[in-house]
């Protein structure tokens, strides 16, 4: 079993997480509950295997392995280090979100 990383958002990351959760809340208290479940989910799914059910992506002029992840209408985007993850922003997936 892969060993667990530690995990770190970065401040503007942090920030648009509860900004999803608390616009969520206005509607409805249980529908954001169920976000925040899944958002957290996801990112403990992340921080034991950063690599499965994610997306390479190169970023010009910068070393390292970024990655990008969907969970609900948000894309999230990371960078992997040796045994660290940061959460660098999460963005709504306008494709996904359409209705």
């Amino acid at each position: 079993m892969m060993n667990a990383h530690d995990f770190f958002f970065t401040p503007s990351a942090a920030e648009k997480f509860q900004a999803i959760v608390s616009t969520v809340q206005e509607v409805s208290l249980i529908a954001a509950e169920r976000v925040r479940s899944r958002f957290i989910h996801r990112l403990h799914l992340i921080q034991h295997n950063p690599i499965q059910s994610s997306k390479k992506i190169e970023l010009p002029g910068l070393d390292g392995h970024f990655r990008g992840a969907e969970v609900l209408n948000y894309k999230m985007f990371y960078f992997v280090d040796d045994n660290r993850i940061v959460l660098m922003d999460i963005l709504l997936d306008k494709e996904m979100s359409k209705v």
